[in-house]
């Protein structure tokens, strides 16, 4: 096991800022140099680096040359738990080196933050943002969130309407609850904090503007707003998913890619339209499969996207997701970890929570995660009391309740080990790559200065190099090509030096070729074969004549 002494601790002791992420990356390139690189996908609105931490034994190879496994995180603002078990993923893998040998073979890029700018608002303001609200033109009548009472977070507003929806729940008034037609006032409206741009002073208030959902921003299947909303205006018009997107078109390596959310806990599969019916036979098995071993492994339950709701909703049907994307158009077993929230730190399982049919039974969870949360020691600052204010605009209101990001996340204990199980699926995911290797390599003298070379290409790993059915007809899955460049002074007599292979199965499937070569002046070195094997990366042999 590598020096633990040397490679930085990473912290369960609360959310992590933009600051600290970019300084733990780097932390760990200069324990682990030879294991690991930083770089950036490229800049996000507000002009901070997106990092992606290349993960892998530099000796043994060069990242590209690879097969790669893909891991991203926060690409939902407030979703920062993601980052942290990413982040833990990385240190594991240099910890664990070389006594595991999975850094030799296998490439990891690790793009922790993918949201930067919306996780730091949710971490430093608790600010409420899916990943991008458009602030750039601002509306009359809306409310954009701001810290109005100043002490640090962007916590809600409440204020007494008789219009108003809410009510305090006569069980814990801490709460508030879906008005009724029994329900004993007073009724409140309520807002995020902030103030309204250009108010008239009426009760049509709208608040914050355009919410963007990065998670409906992939190419497949993407239909525009309002049909799908949060889409953006066209596949990866947001620049962040841009830079991802293109990262992961210009690696024909990747040969599984990993997302890290918070909901409530659940391994998430494909699809995300449809039915089940509408994947192929076998790769939905095989898919169940590592889906099972993901549920082992975290103890968290196997959902299709699909089904990801409540027993009050329909079959969902989720356009421009992750995970049709990186089925239909990577062609690769995909999943998404949600890791949690706290309604599954404070006892509540997700099964407890998507079987609700009721309003009434969802406010009976949150009733039970306050008292649960009553009996913390120490307390997470879950919740504030709610505190008379006056506001500039609407007058007389209270600020209070529930910090967004705590919510909308597991504690830092329950995540910690919640990651220690992603990191070993992880592991397993990975060693099922598909790996091309060069066998049976030999040369022998045909007679004069004739050598006939021969050499077995083979896929050792356990997916083919198409990795799912799907991806057989997909451009973006390279088949294998193998070229042949002889030396100077040496002549190719085979009619074909270049070769292409097509997929090769997993295991025990390979090709065994052939050439012939003159060589007059008896040049020591043949030539160099070079295969570029795509998800089973890339194989050089230099070949020398018999000794």
């Amino acid at each position: 096991m590598a020096q633990e002494v040397n490679i930085p601790t990473l912290s369960f002791s609360g959310f992590l800022r933009y600051r600290q992420v970019a300084d733990f990356l780097k932390g760990l390139v200069k324990a682990c140099p030879d294991l690991c690189i930083l770089e950036s996908l490229g800049r996000s609105r507000e002009k901070r680096e997106i990092y992606v931490l290349t993960v892998t034994d530099l000796d043994t190879g060069a990242p590209e040359d690879k097969p790669a496994y893909l891991i991203h995180g926060n690409i939902h603002a407030g979703e920062v738990s993601g980052t942290q078990a990413a982040l833990h993923t990385a240190r594991r893998l240099l910890l664990d080196h070389p006594e595991s040998d999975i850094l030799k073979r296998v490439t990891f890029y690790i793009v922790p933050r993918l949201n930067p700018d919306g996780a730091e608002f949710a971490v430093t303001r608790s600010g409420r943002v899916r990943s991008r609200t458009d602030r750039a033109q601002q509306m009359p009548n809306t409310l954009y969130q701001e810290d109005v009472d100043g002490n640090g977070l962007i916590l809600t507003m409440r204020q007494v309407h008789p219009d108003g929806e809410y009510v305090a729940d006569p069980q814990d008034p801490r709460l508030l609850v879906r008005r009724r037609a029994d329900s004993p006032g007073p009724s409140y409206r309520t807002f995020p904090e902030g103030r309204i741009h250009e108010w008239d002073g009426s009760d049509r208030v709208l608040a914050e503007g355009r919410s963007l959902d990065w998670n409906r921003n992939w190419s497949y299947d993407w239909r525009p707003e309002p049909e799908q909303p949060g889409a953006g205006d066209y596949p990866f018009s947001e620049v962040e998913m841009r830079h991802l997107a293109e990262f992961i078109h210009s690696h024909s390596n990747l040969f599984a890619v990993l997302g890290y959310h918070t909901g409530p806990a659940a391994v998430l599969r494909p699809p995300s339209t449809g039915s089940m019916d509408g994947l192929d036979p076998e790769d939905d098995q095989v898919m169940e499969d590592l889906a099972q071993m993901a549920a082992k492994e975290t103890g968290l339950p196997v959902i299709p996207v699909v089904q990801y709701h409540t027993a009050r909703s329909r079959d969902i049907n989720l356009r421009g997701h992750f995970h049709d994307f990186g089925y239909r158009h990577l062609g690769l077993f995909v999943f998404e970890f949600e890791l949690g929230t706290i309604l599954n730190s404070a006892g509540i399982s997700t099964s407890e929570f998507l079987d609700t049919r009721t309003e009434e039974e969802q406010e009976a969870l949150w009733r039970r995660v306050l008292y649960w949360w009553d009996d913390q020691k120490p307390q997470d600052p879950l919740f504030r009391p709610w505190t008379p204010f006056e506001h500039p605009q609407l007058g007389c209101v209270e600020i209070g309740g529930f910090l967004s990001q705590h919510r909308a996340n597991p504690t830092q204990s329950d995540l910690s080990e919640i990651a220690k199980g992603t990191y070993r699926f992880t592991l397993q995911h990975a060693r099922k790559h598909p790996w091309i290797v060069l066998e049976d390599v030999s040369v022998d003298a045909v007679g004069g200065s004739v050598y006939r070379i021969r050499v077995r290409v083979a896929n050792r790993g356990e997916f083919p190099t198409h990795v799912t059915n799907e991806g057989k007809g997909l451009r973006r899955l390279r088949p294998v090509h193998v070229e042949f460049h002889p030396v100077e002074g040496v002549r190719l007599l085979s009619a074909q030096g270049h070769m292409d292979l097509g997929h090769l199965q997993g295991v025990a499937d390979s090709r065994l070729l052939e050439w012939f070569v003159s060589s007059p002046g008896g040049t020591r070195d043949l030539c160099e074969i070079r295969v570029w094997g795509g998800t089973g990366g890339n194989v050089r042999r230099l070949v020398k004549g018999p000794q």
